[in-house]
């Protein structure tokens, strides 16, 4: 044995975004000069830090370093206790190196952001939304959801009631939104209801507000016509057995000896003969449509129907596999190489599509495996001229009413899901009824 290790101490407490230190001393029992290397290990090393990390000692010679705990305030300094271990390693006789133990105690701290996505729900019977629970502490969390409305007007629910979380990770959990009467005629009403979000241990509940649409069934257009059609019939009506009219005669057939006629009456003239028939003129034969004319799909812009239309595009023009499809507020024409520009192919055979991107030919709208992200990825050429395509790249458009279309991917049978942010779109549970962000508009230009 040619050395001696201590740490003093050999356990500490830090709280996250604070520093704290202790004490290695290392003692050369041998007979030559050593260096010694050190170097941390475990789970903290990556917060801990060793000064001077090299000590070159004579025999009997005893030295001093410094280890410094610095846990981030995230996720990633765990708290509890967290053993930790400093390796010394002897340049001369390597065969005798060590780990020296210790224990690094952080401290908790509670971070929580919870998100309604999206504000506004729209639905005659029902609508649907969620809530996002985002842990950014560094312990483990409970956190109860309960629905409130503003009166008697909505009920809502949460499913589950209550969600467990843990550091670094996000949760969700779905609202069940109903009126309390449907709206049969009256136009649009607006209802405002509240989701709590608490966390166990402590009173004050996080409220997330968002709003309910529910239209009429009946829009009152609807209405003043089927009133207009009634008062119409009435009318007829009236006027038929009022205005109908009754003929009379007082002619009579007058009794006596019938007449014979002369024999020299002259007999009427005889009809003249009809013209004669035209023959109906041929048309000239109109030629057969050409098939090498044929155009091909065009490019489409596809747009949200949320916040004035956000562009579908591949973010950046990028055409590399796994390109995030995001949406823009703003039309960027040709600066990405026509990235807001999507070529639709239609396979009759099982009324579905594909979605290619104008700025990378042959690479495909799909879903991210085992997610429900969505990205740019290229596609066997075969495959997209024949329809043959794999479940996550292939979606059937679905009319929404009012010029507006579903994308619905074959894969989950989840709608296309505008995020209203820059980063990436989602397929998301196709909700019921008219629904902004999973609404496009399919145009031939912006």
């Amino acid at each position: 044995m040619s050395m001696w290790t201590s740490l003093e101490p050999a356990a500490v407490t830090v709280d996250p975004g604070a520093v704290a230190s202790l004490r290695l001393r290392i003692r050369n029992t041998g007979d030559t000069v050593e260096e010694y290397r050190l170097r941390p290990a475990g789970d903290a090393a990556g917060w801990t830090r060793v000064e001077p990390d090299v000590l070159r000692l004579y025999p009997g010679a005893e030295g001093t370093a410094q280890v410094t705990f610095a846990p981030p305030r995230t996720p990633d300094a765990v708290a509890g206790p967290t053993p930790f271990g400093i390796r010394v390693e002897p340049a001369e006789h390597p065969e005798i190196r060590d780990v020296v133990e210790g224990q690094v105690t952080v401290g908790p701290f509670t971070e929580l952001r919870c998100e309604l996505v999206p504000l506004a729900v729209r639905g005659r019977w029902r609508a649907k939304a969620a809530v996002a629970v985002d842990n950014l502490g560094n312990q483990p969390l409970t956190v109860s959801l309960s629905g409130r409305e503003n009166g008697d007007a909505l009920t809502v629910e949460a499913e589950p009631g209550s969600v467990q979380v843990a550091p670094g990770r996000a949760a969700f959990a779905r609202l069940q939104i109903r009126p309390a009467a449907i709206s049969w005629v009256g136009g649009t009403n607006k209802h405002p209801f509240t989701v709590s979000a608490l966390r166990a241990g402590v009173p004050d509940p996080t409220e997330l507000r968002g709003t309910y649409i529910q239209p009429s069934v009946l829009p009152r257009w609807a209405m003043a016509v089927c009133s207009l059609l009634v008062a119409a019939a009435l009318a007829f009506v009236a006027l038929w057995f009022t205005a109908q009219p009754t003929v009379a005669t007082s002619a009579r057939e007058k009794a006596g000896v019938p007449r014979k006629l002369p024999e020299n009456q002259p007999k009427p003239p005889s009809p003249p003969p009809p013209p004669p028939s035209k023959a109906p003129e041929e048309k000239p034969e109109e030629p057969a449509p050409d098939p090498s004319k044929d155009e091909g799909p065009k490019e489409q812009t596809i747009r949200s129907n949320a916040n004035g239309g956000w562009y579908l595009q591949a973010n950046g023009g990028s055409q590399v596999d796994g390109t995030q499809i995001g949406q823009s507020a703003q039309w960027t024409d040709d600066q990405f190489g026509r990235n807001q520009w999507w070529i639709i192919h239609h396979y009759p055979e099982d009324n579905t599509v594909a979605l290619e991107s104008g700025s990378a030919p042959g690479s495909v709208v799909q879903l991210k495996e085992n997610t429900n992200e969505v990205e740019l990825w290229k596609a066997d050429p075969e495959q997209l001229k024949s329809g043959q395509l794999p479940p996550q790249q292939k979606w059937r458009l679905v009319d929404a009413d009012d010029g507006r279309t579903r994308i619905v991917n074959m894969r989950n049978q989840e709608c296309l899901t505008d995020t209203q942010n820059d980063k990436g779109a989602l397929s998301w549970q196709c909700s019921d009824g008219p629904n902004d962000v999973q609404d496009w508009k399919i145009a031939e230009g912006p």
